[in-house]
């Protein structure tokens, strides 16, 4: 689990670093503010650009912490920067770094994962497997995604191989 999740979201979460970094180059040499993103929907109904990255934030750390049962920091929903936004993406690696394989060995596909519930909503459960490929992995990508769409909507000059990131290529 933790070679097929974690370490893509970390990839993930690096590559949508590096797009934002784009974000504010470009913005600097167009002469805007690369803070206006931080609104940006495709459309009304849609969560802000903002939200987007900090659920793709939150998701990872969830799944970490739920499947390696560590808790994980909790982050405050507050930033109003794309450097904030930067920020919080770094911290989201700094904890997803702190884990290993190790961590994962006693999960297995049948665990029960125990969501956390709130006031209005109780807690529910599900398998590790059905959490983490029903759940989490679909919700962390549409989130960045999500974002990444924003920003190319918005004019960043950024493609597919930004979304992808570096690959690492072999000889055959």
């Amino acid at each position: 689990m933790y070679y097929l999740t974690i370490r893509q979201f970390m990839r993930s979460l690096k590559n949508l670093d590096t797009v934002l970094g784009k974000a504010e180059a470009q913005a600097e040499a167009r002469k805007f503010d690369v803070n206006n993103f931080l609104t940006a929907r495709l459309y009304p109904d849609m969560l802000p650009f903002a939200v987007q990255v900090r659920i793709a934030c939150d998701t990872a750390k969830a799944a970490g912490a739920l499947l390696s049962g560590k808790d994980a920091p909790k982050h405050e929903d507050n930033e109003t920067t794309v450097a904030e936004l930067r920020g919080r993406i770094g911290k989201c690696l700094g904890y997803l770094e702190t884990l290993s394989a190790k961590d994962f060995e006693r999960t297995t596909p049948d665990t029960v994962v125990k969501l956390p519930g709130s006031a209005t909503r109780p807690s529910k459960s599900l398998r590790a497997n059905e959490y983490l490929f029903g759940r989490q992995i679909p919700n962390f990508y549409f989130h960045v995604v999500t974002a990444y769409d924003l920003l190319r909507h918005g004019g960043v000059e950024i493609g597919k191989g930004d979304y992808l990131g570096q690959l690492e290529y072999v000889d055959a």
